[in-house]
């Protein structure tokens, strides 16, 4: 079960990443560029769909480390450590936040504003770990569950006939 797992996880992954590669090709063909849907939402999709992939490496990641649990869960601890910093620095990417801390702390200096600006643009990283953190907080069991068991009481004050 698990390697089948790890199996169908790869091939999803590569899937969606055959998505993200055409992704504008595909745009074209869905008619994006009549301005069918917001620009918005399409950027929104490309997150969405690099998220996916992230996660889906992450779930590789949790089926090969084995850990032997009672039950499958989703590790709250763990998606909170490795997926805060992305989250922020992806909600930071936006612009119009980096811009207003970079001109009320830095006073507007064009390296720190053209570093902050370039390190922060790569949205690309940012939503592939987030993926990948949330994918390897993921916990699944593979107990086999298929041994049946069949317990009896016996009474001691029981007579049995003779």
């Amino acid at each position: 079960m698990r390697l089948f797992l790890i199996i169908f996880s790869f091939i999803n992954a590569f899937l969606y990443y055959l998505v993200y590669a055409f992704y504008d090709n595909i745009l074209g063909i869905i008619g994006a560029g009549s301005g069918a849907a917001a620009a918005g939402f399409f950027a929104f999709f490309k997150i969405v769909v690099l998220i996916v992939i992230g996660f889906l490496i992450g779930l590789v990641v949790s089926f090969m480390t084995r850990v032997q649990i009672e039950r499958t869960f989703f590790d709250y601890r763990i998606a909170i450590v490795a997926g805060i910093i992305p989250f922020i620095l992806l909600i930071l990417s936006a612009g119009a936040i980096t811009d207003f801390i970079v001109t009320g702390i830095f006073n507007s200096n064009r390296q720190i504003s053209e570093f902050v600006f370039y390190f922060l643009s790569r949205q690309i990283i940012w939503t592939l770990w987030l993926g990948f953190a949330m994918g390897a907080s993921v916990r699944v069991s593979f107990r086999k569950k298929l041994k049946h068991e069949t317990y009896f009481k016996l009474e001691d004050n029981v007579n049995i006939p003779s």
